[in-house]
């Protein structure tokens, strides 16, 4: 199978008062159709930047001086800007991290989500109404037929991120660049959220280049791993060998850092003064009851003690809706503010 996208010794720079610095710094890679690739590094590594040159976009300031860019026919790094306008949005997509920035809060989504494809020709809004349904069976949204009739503000972040997938896959894109996508998630919820790209990203046989900084998610959805730092190509292989067999230091770094230690319990000492403890905490809103309490209670018959250097993890899914993290955290706060007048 011939190769989708290739580059080969990509240059970006970045231009200061005090003249350019090279920020990429001759990275190569190869991707055939149906591939993922995961681009991994810390912050500043040059992830996002490699991944925007696919769509021959240099953000301000910076400047793509050197390399190829080769995705099917077309040499990004040759086209006019009125040609690249034709392929952006339509033969590469792009999946943003923050999708709540994304979306125009006055509109409603199906209009948001099929405005692309309108935009290139590639169907009636009619023809269009009917793709976006598909897509928002197949991200596995609930209510297809209705889901798009909301606005942004009326659907959870996890769907509001599938809802950008949709917008991203309704041209039939060769290639998807997926920015950090489920980084503003809770871990529940990406897992929904990924379970349904990869899903989508399979079955379409779509070639993505996939940006994070987290090396479960890159074992959940790429077939191959390039590791980056201070903008250059520390290690190149398959997701498989490099998580089980990493030969350069820096990728060795970055898996044990993502193994977390677990705190032993019981490290606080024994006969510590206990600063905060909680029995039986309620709260609520609503008017008072007879009995004192709020007409309406979020949270009942909480039962915790802490002691000095010891801490608290309150979790759940922010797809369960009334989990009560908040209110209990905020009560806290409340109570000792009100205490400490």
């Amino acid at each position: 199978m011939t190769e989708l996208i290739r580059v080969e010794d990509l240059r970006v720079v970045a231009c200061g008062e005090r003249g350019e610095v090279e920020i990429v710094k001759g990275v190569s890679f190869a991707l055939k159709q149906g591939e993922v690739l995961a681009l991994i590094g810390e912050s500043g590594s040059g992830k996002t930047t490699i991944a925007l040159a696919l769509l021959g976009y240099a953000r301000r300031g910076c400047r793509l001086s050197g390399g190829v860019v080769q995705v099917g026919e077309h040499d990004m790094l040759a086209l006019s800007e009125h040609q690249l306008q034709g392929l952006r949005g339509n033969r590469v997509s792009y999946i943003a991290q923050s999708a709540a920035a994304a979306f125009n809060p006055a509109k409603r989504l199906i209009d948001q989500v099929i405005e692309g494809a309108l935009i290139h020709g590639l169907g009636t809004r009619a023809e269009l109404h009917a793709k976006a349904i598909g897509l928002f069976r197949d991200l596995a949204l609930p209510g297809p037929e209705r889901i798009g009739q909301r606005y942004p503000h009326q659907v959870s972040g996890g769907q509001l991120q599938r809802l950008m997938a949709a917008m991203a896959l309704i041209t039939d894109p060769e290639v998807v660049i997926l920015d950090e996508p489920t980084t503003a998630l809770d871990v529940t919820t990406q897992v929904e959220v990924l379970r349904a790209f990869r899903r989508v990203v399979r079955e379409r046989q779509v070639t993505a280049v996939y940006v994070s900084h987290d090396l479960a998610v890159v074992a959940q959805m790429a077939d191959h791993i390039l590791v980056l730092r201070d903008g250059r190509m520390r290690e190149v292989g398959t997701t498989e060998r490099l998580l089980a067999a990493p030969q350069n230091e820096y990728t060795q770094s970055l898996l044990a850092a993502a193994r977390p230690a677990t705190r032993a319990a019981g490290t606080a000492d024994a006969g510590a003064q206990v600063l905060l403890r909680l029995k039986g905490l309620s709260a609520g809103y609503g008017a008072p009851r007879p009995d004192g309490k709020p007409a309406v209670t979020c949270r009942s018959r909480t039962t915790r003690r802490n002691a000095r250097s010891t801490s608290t993890c309150v979790v759940t899914s922010s797809a369960v809706v009334g989990s009560s993290r908040i209110t209990t955290s905020g009560s806290v706060i409340s109570a000792i503010a009100a205490i400490s007048r």
